[in-house]
């Protein structure tokens, strides 16, 4: 039986991502657009990419030879690329005492030939090859089940593909994001491609959001941030969704995509182009009148809430270029000259093809925050 791989549910994601937001924007007095250019972002997570390159420098990976293995060098650069001040990436410190430090079998192993050779021709193979499964249970061997400092190890062989972990933070940033996924005393390849996998979700959900390229370090950020920096005053609300059905919650994802139950709703209602005629369905678009995100639950799925529209024709109504009275007329902005609207093919006698008092609510609220009246 196949098994349902864990997501980031799209809607609690638009959620916590406002929270964000409006988090750093308090923090900093400085609008959010990206996390390089927000000081408070750049100033708590920025310093990932310093120790990711401090690391780096005292691998030099790239210029061990075979013949070191054995020698204890490979071990010494190791423990130097764990041992960097304020490296709070993983939890190096002896506070507990030397032998409760994760990497201790590197400094047992120095005591012994034979040990050195086993482990340096281990990491000699994890950062100088591609079989990076076998490396990753080889590790295990090496440490144990520590994820963090396997997860560390892998992030400062390549940060654009790994990441860092601390499992019991992510794990609470998934619970937020709707992710039925744990990591804490789960250290395994499988579990760490699955944690990878859900930051690269976020990656791509990130980027749509700010409308710019979000790296999977930054998707990292937001996680850890959401996690272990916001309190739960500071997130989103969303007890409302979480009380809904599974059926329904998919329902209100659907629509976010003008799939599923909405869109059917709109053929349904609307037949054709609520405009032109257009009845080819493929070409129509599910479009919100009042914005998906600026909606409640209720009128996110509400039919009266919606207009089944041609390409161009939902593209100008997204934008405010055009918008209806409560008759159905057609209102076309002045910022759209004549040989647009010719070329669009939109004209001033254009109408609603219907209308009922329930749409007024939603038209009344477009025209006055999204339609360009100037």
């Amino acid at each position: 039986m196949e098994t349902t791989k864990p997501t980031i549910d799209p809607y609690l994601f638009e959620k916590q991502f406002e929270a964000f937001k409006k988090f750093v924007e308090d923090q900093s007095s400085f609008p959010f657009v990206s996390f390089a250019s927000n000081p408070y972002t750049d100033e708590q997570e920025g310093y990932k990419y310093q120790i990711y390159r401090a690391a780096r420098d005292k691998l030099a990976f790239q210029a061990w030879k075979e013949s070191d293995i054995g020698s204890g060098d490979i071990i010494a650069s190791i423990i130097e690329a764990i041992e960097i001040q304020d490296n709070n990436l993983v939890q190096w410190q002896s506070r507990y005492g030397d032998d409760k430090r994760p990497h201790h079998p590197l400094y047992q192993a120095k005591q012994n030939l034979e040990q050195t050779k086993i482990i340096e021709k281990i990491l000699f193979n994890f950062y100088r090859q591609t079989d990076v499964e076998t490396s990753f249970n080889e590790l295990i061997k090496i440490f144990g089940k520590k994820y963090a400092l396997i997860a560390y190890l892998f992030f400062i062989k390549d940060n654009s593909k790994y990441l860092p972990i601390a499992p019991s933070y992510f794990d609470r940033a998934f619970e937020l994001l709707g992710a039925d996924f744990n990591t804490s005393k789960r250290c395994s390849w499988e579990n760490y491609l699955q944690y990878l996998s859900l930051i690269s979700q976020l990656k791509k959900m990130l980027s749509e959001a700010l409308c710019s390229e979000v790296s999977i370090l930054d998707a990292h950020s937001f996680a850890w941030m959401l996690s272990a920096q916001m309190k739960e005053e500071k997130l989103a609300d969303v007890k409302e969704y979480l009380s809904l059905s599974k059926t329904e919650r998919e329902a209100i994802v659907k629509a976010r995509i003008g799939q599923g139950q909405f869109r059917n709703s709109l053929i349904d209602y609307w037949v054709t182009c609520a405009v032109s005629g257009c009845q080819e369905r493929r070409l129509l678009k599910a479009s919100h009148i009042k914005p998906w995100s600026r909606s409640e639950i209720t009128e996110r799925l509400s039919l009266y809430n919606g207009l089944l529209l041609a390409p161009a024709l939902d593209a100008c109504f997204d934008l405010g270029f055009i918008s209806f009275d409560d008759s159905g007329m057609i209102l076309v902005s002045k910022e759209l000259n004549e040989s647009d609207l010719e070329a669009l093919g939109i004209t001033q006698g254009m109408k609603l093809s219907r209308i009922e008092q329930e749409h007024c609510k939603y038209l009344a609220y477009h025209r006055e925050n999204i339609f360009k009246t100037c």
